[in-house]
């Protein structure tokens, strides 16, 4: 690993000399200027991890020059150092971009810990703040792929309710990207300067939902070595993102429900009241209302939830998004694999267009990435795209009225339950319901049909 390199910049030169001898010996590598001048030289010349800036220099006034080097150098950590501290320079000097700052005489014992750790923070920061602005980048309504009139319908429904803290409940099926609605609302609303925190319900176990929600305190249950802080607690300030909602058991949906109510929790095992500040955004697969009917989910909490309410419409229903959305993942998808796929072929997107699509954008995107990785042409081949469609879920549409009736009932059922467990993650009891079927006549049905392998007990 390279040595980090250090800019001190001072006007005095025995100042200078002993940093660097310190510096060097520590395994750091120095460079040193005397005045801005010089500094700004250094910098454009070589690229430093940190520059040691004094705030008194001869031909410029530190903090002036501090604002300069982070505008033109972001990714470099600017520690202050002075001998004239006033009580309001640390402030002074941080709101001006400086990372550290260090009162003149420098203990050099403390020296190279503290600047490798203000390395590490710093490079942590930037990273976050990459990854906020790539965000902001992305979830931008102009960065949206779509020229359906339904979505451009759902994202004028964002634009009106992104800035106002309302509490939104997304619904669509399997991979129609909620996801995307929910980072769209998030990035373009008030609270965009903090990151979007997730929690996927159906990822929560029973036992472990509460602490992973709202926290814990140290010695709450066995194993609770520490305090948590839970999901709600880490959104105060900004946006929580709870996936898949309707999988929440009945206790968490009280406790989320009287969150709703009264803006408070408690972790488990605590007795101390948290008001927070967290706008939810809700997103679920599944039929509420008849979640509500089999007492599987609240009516009350979701009349709260249902303020205001997106529906995502089906890739099938997006009439013209698929070559839009194929030329866009092409170019994601070549970027990060180095490859230089100029496009799809037109047999290849005909059988694109042709298929039903069970698993939505996310199912279309990760064919997509498949091709990017097996095709050897210039353009994608419908072999490269055909060999990842399976049936019966790949199946494609077919004109059932060319069919003798016993062939088009079989292909209709086949479809119908091939896309309803896709829509219920080959859960057979909840496709069942939906159905409005028992569930043993439709496990019978599914392996009539040769679907029985694709569904879960």
């Amino acid at each position: 690993m390279s040595p980090i390199k250090v800019l001190i910049v001072d006007d005095h030169l025995a100042t200078r000399e002993q940093l660097a001898r310190w510096l060097n010996h520590e395994g750091f590598k120095t460079e040193q200027a005397a005045n801005a001048k010089e500094a700004l030289a250094q910098a454009h010349k070589t690229s430093f991890s940190v520059i040691l800036l004094d705030m008194i220099l001869p031909d410029r006034d530190g903090l002036d020059l501090l604002g300069e080097l982070r505008r033109d150098y972001p990714d470099t950590c600017i520690i202050i150092l002075t001998a004239f501290e006033k009580e309001d320079s640390p402030a002074k000097a941080r709101a001006a971009g400086a990372f550290d700052f260090f009162a003149k005489p420098i203990h050099f014992e403390s020296l190279g810990p503290r600047i490798d750790v203000a390395v590490e923070q710093f490079r942590e920061k930037r990273m976050h703040d990459y990854q906020r602005e790539e965000a902001q980048q992305e979830f931008q309504f102009e960065s949206i792929v779509t020229k359906s009139d339904a979505m451009r319908r759902v994202f004028g429904m964002i634009q009106r309710i992104a800035r106002t803290d309302e509490t939104v409940l997304i619904q669509g099926e399997s991979g129609t990207g909620k996801d995307l609605v929910a980072n769209a609302i998030h990035y373009n609303s008030l609270r965009s300067q903090a990151s979007l925190v997730k929690a996927d319900c159906a990822g929560l176990t029973e036992t472990l939902a509460e602490s992973e929600l709202f926290g814990h305190e140290k010695g709450a249950f066995t194993g609770a070595d520490a305090r948590k802080n839970g999901k709600f607690e880490q959104a105060h300030g900004t946006t929580l993102f709870l996936d898949e909602i309707g999988e929440l058991t009945l206790p968490m949906q009280l406790k989320f429900l009287r969150f709703s109510q009264e803006k408070t929790c408690e972790r488990v095992g605590g007795k101390e009241k948290l008001e927070l500040d967290v706008r939810v955004i809700a997103a679920t697969n599944s039929n509420l209302q008849e979640a509500v009917a089999q007492s599987r989910f609240r009516l009350d909490l979701l009349q709260r939830l249902q303020r205001v309410v997106i529906e995502i419409p089906p890739l099938r229903k997006r009439h013209g998004d698929i070559p839009l959305l194929a030329k866009h993942f092409i170019k994601r998808y070549n970027r990060r694999n180095g490859k230089n796929i100029h496009g799809i072929s037109q047999p290849a997107l005909e059988l694109l267009e042709r298929y039903h699509f069970p698993g939505n954008v996310r199912e279309l995107e990760n064919l997509i990435a498949n091709a990017i990785l097996m095709e050897d042409e210039e353009l994608i081949q419908p072999e490269t795209i055909r060999m990842r469609l399976s049936p019966p879920e790949a199946r494609v549409r077919v004109d059932l009225s060319q069919l003798p009736y016993k062939s088009a009932k079989e292909q209709f059922e086949k479809d119908y339950f091939a896309q309803a467990l896709a829509r219920f993650n080959n859960n057979v009891t909840r496709t069942a319901e939906f159905a409005g079927m028992d569930r043993s006549h439709v496990t019978n049905k599914l392996k009539a049909l040769g679907l029985r392998e694709h569904g879960e007990d």
